[in-house]
Parts: structure tokens; C-alpha cells; sequence
């Protein structure tokens, strides 16, 4: 592939990253309203909603391995119209069972979207590079988030709150990304069916897919749940903390993609899982706000970090026509625990008390360390 062309395809492919983070910022920060506001959907609904939602993620390798018939970039850019119908589809709900239909098929296109667009990033990479373009393209997706967070933030300071002509809006950005994504040529080393692998030699990748599965989950839902519930923070203070987060992972990408080429993943991760068990400890004893606030932003580039990482891992070890299909199954492991520890660390919460929660966490970020130790590149 000319150095053109090569260019042209990420340019193409970048277009679709940015359409369905933006259109998932939108969602992200609208729908929770949404739900309550317009359709008095209760706790336990929002929960049972939330499961739900993650079973397309457990089930994408299978589903990606069912289209092995099909190119990888016909594949992404049908999967980024399967998201766009499902995101406007929420704007017609009137009903939960409703939410959980269109929810379903929004993350059916957008949990088979993500191993097909790492497993492109690396296929039009140059070699060395790999860490850096993936760093670019989760950059595009930052600033994706960033532009969302902020358009939602002055219309509807401006304008009365119309939830459903967001979640339109929102359905049609990423279609431009779609049609994109058909021009991108199959012609890359990776660009190979996709089949359903689960191979011993990709072990410690799933392993640490799956630890870092719970790990996120851990984090994401009880740490801003300790803000608000235990130190009172309002909603303002936590859209300027995710807008922080979002923005210095915007600016820290490329650099954590670059160092990753430079250092290795294994080295990379072992820093980072360091860093993680530091941030468990202090949400569980720590009781300054503003050190928990820059725990929870510390904690975003990390989650970057580990990704780009175990992303170049794969790729260094993995026959090229297993990338994409591995790249499926880890994802997969992730959503295993996804669905899992949520419902733990709740449960541990009510009993124990929440710094029981974060205990899970340091002990999940120390299974990730050891781990890590077995990665041989």
C-alpha cells in the first residue's frame, strides 16, 4: 500500500472513530436523564438495563465469527450502521422493554466496531508504529468525547432539554464514518477473515482482558459512586472531572503510544498496574476529595495505557489472521467479568462497607501485575 493511500484509510477510518465516540458522549451523558425524566424507569430497571446492554459484548468474538465471509472494512463500516440505528432508535422509546431492544442492537454494532477498528489501526500501521496510531485514534476518540460533552452542555444551557433529538443527532454522525469505512481497501496484512480462535498460545492476553474486565468495572462504577454518595460532589463537579479526564487522555495518547513502541508492553503494564493498586488504596483509605479527584483522572490514562498495550501484545504475538478474532475473544473475557463485578462489589458495599469494593480492586490490580510478568516481548 502507497504511503497515499495508507493515509487516506486512516483518515477514513479515524472519521469513523470519531463518529461513534461522539455519538456515544452524547448518549453517555443524556440518557440516565432520559430514562428517569421521561420514562420514570427505576433503579433496578437502570441495572437490569446496564446486564443486558453487555451481552453482545460476551458474545462478539461469536458474532464477528459468524461474518467470516466478509471483508474487514465491509464488516466495520456495516457494524457503525448497525450503532447508528440502534443510538436514533432510542429517540422512539416510550417503554423500557423498548430501551432495552434498541440498547441491545447499538451495542451489537458497537462491540463488534472495536476489534475491527484495532485490528484495521494495526493493519495500516507502519511497523514500529503501532503503539503511536493506536494512541492517535484513541486521541480522535477524546476529542470526540470532548466536542460531544461540550455541545450537550451549551444547548441545553440554552435550549429546553429535547432528549430524543439528541439521541437522533447521534444516530447520524457516525453514518458518515460508515460509508467511509467502505472505501478503505482490504489490501493490509491483517485484513484477513475473521474466525473464531481461542488458542493457548494467547493465553496471558485473555487473562489479563479478563482481570482488566473487572477492573474497570470496579473502578468506573464505584468510584464516581463514592463521590457523589459519599463526599456529596454535584453533577457539575463530576462533568468537569470526566471532561478533565477526557481531555488529558486526549493529550497523553500519542505519548503513551509512543512509549509503549519504545519500551515494550510489558514494562508499560507492569507501571501502570503499580499505579492502579496506588489508585484502589486510596479510594479505600484516603479521605481528601481533591486526591481522590486526581486518583480518578490518574486512572483514565492508565486505563490508555493498559489498552494500547495489551493491543500491540497481541499484535506482536498473534498470526495474522488470528488478530481480529483474538482481539474478539479478549474483548469477550473483559465482558465475563464486566457482567459480574459489578453485582460483587455492591453486594461487598451494603455488608461491609464501600472500601471493601476497592479491596477487590487491589487485589484484581495485583493478579493483573503478576501477570503481566509473563509476557514475553
Amino acid at each position: 500500500m502507497s504511503g497515499a493511500s495508507r493515509l487516506r484509510s486512516l483518515l477514513y477510518l479515524a472519521s469513523g472513530v470519531f463518529g461513534i465516540n461522539f455519538a456515544l458522549a452524547i448518549y453517555s451523558s443524556t440518557y440516565t436523564n432520559f430514562l428517569v425524566n421521561d420514562l420514570n424507569i427505576d433503579a433496578f430497571q437502570i441495572g437490569a438495563l446496564e446486564s443486558i446492554r453487555e451481552v453482545p459484548g460476551l458474545l462478539s468474538a461469536f458474532i464477528l465469527g459468524s461474518t467470516l465471509r466478509f471483508p474487514q472494512p465491509s464488516l466495520m463500516g456495516s457494524f457503525l450502521l448497525i450503532f447508528s440505528l440502534g443510538i436514533g432508535g432510542v429517540s422512539t422509546v416510550d417503554s423500557w422493554i423498548q430501551v432495552v431492544l434498541w440498547c441491545v442492537v447499538w451495542s451489537i454494532g458497537f462491540h463488534s466496531w472495536g476489534p475491527l477498528s484495532s485490528s484495521i489501526t494495526l493493519g495500516l500501521s507502519e511497523q514500529k508504529k503501532e503503539g503511536e496510531r493506536l494512541g492517535q485514534m484513541n486521541s480522535v476518540s477524546s476529542i470526540a468525547g470532548m466536542a460531544a460533552m461540550a455541545s450537550v452542555a451549551i444547548f441545553s444551557s440554552f435550549f429546553a432539554m429535547q432528549y430524543r433529538l439528541f439521541f437522533i443527532v447521534a444516530g447520524l454522525i457516525p453514518i458518515v464514518g460508515a460509508f467511509l469505512a467502505f472505501r478503505i481497501p482490504p489490501t493490509a496484512k491483517t485484513f484477513q477473515k475473521v474466525r473464531f480462535v481461542f488458542k493457548r498460545r494467547y493465553s496471558v492476553y485473555y487473562v489479563l482482558n479478563f482481570l482488566e474486565g473487572a477492573r474497570r468495572q470496579i473502578f468506573l462504577t464505584f468510584a464516581p459512586f463514592v463521590l457523589v454518595s459519599v463526599y456529596s460532589l454535584n453533577v457539575t463537579v463530576i462533568a468537569l472531572l470526566m471532561f478533565a479526564s477526557t481531555s488529558l487522555t486526549f493529550l497523553s495518547s500519542p505519548y503513551l503510544g509512543k512509549l509503549v513502541d519504545r519500551i515494550g508492553p510489558r514494562t508499560t503494564l507492569t507501571v501502570s498496574y503499580v499505579l492502579m493498586i496506588g489508585d484502589f488504596l486510596g479510594y479505600a483509605f484516603v479521605r481528601s476529595v481533591p486526591v481522590l479527584l486526581l486518583l480518578y483522572v490518574l486512572n483514565s490514562v492508565l486505563m490508555i495505557a493498559s489498552t494500547i498495550s495489551r493491543t500491540t501484545y497481541i499484535n506482536g504475538i498473534a498470526l495474522s489472521t488470528d488478530l481480529t478474532p483474538s482481539l474478539a475473544m479478549g474483548q469477550t473475557m473483559d465482558h465475563v467479568a464486566a457482567v459480574i463485578l459489578p453485582l460483587t462489589g455492591g453486594i461487598l458495599w451494603g455488608i461491609i462497607g464501600y472500601e471493601a469494593t476497592f479491596f477487590i480492586g487491589i487485589a484484581v490490580a495485583t493478579c493483573l501485575l503478576l501477570t503481566a510478568q509473563k509476557i514475553q516481548l
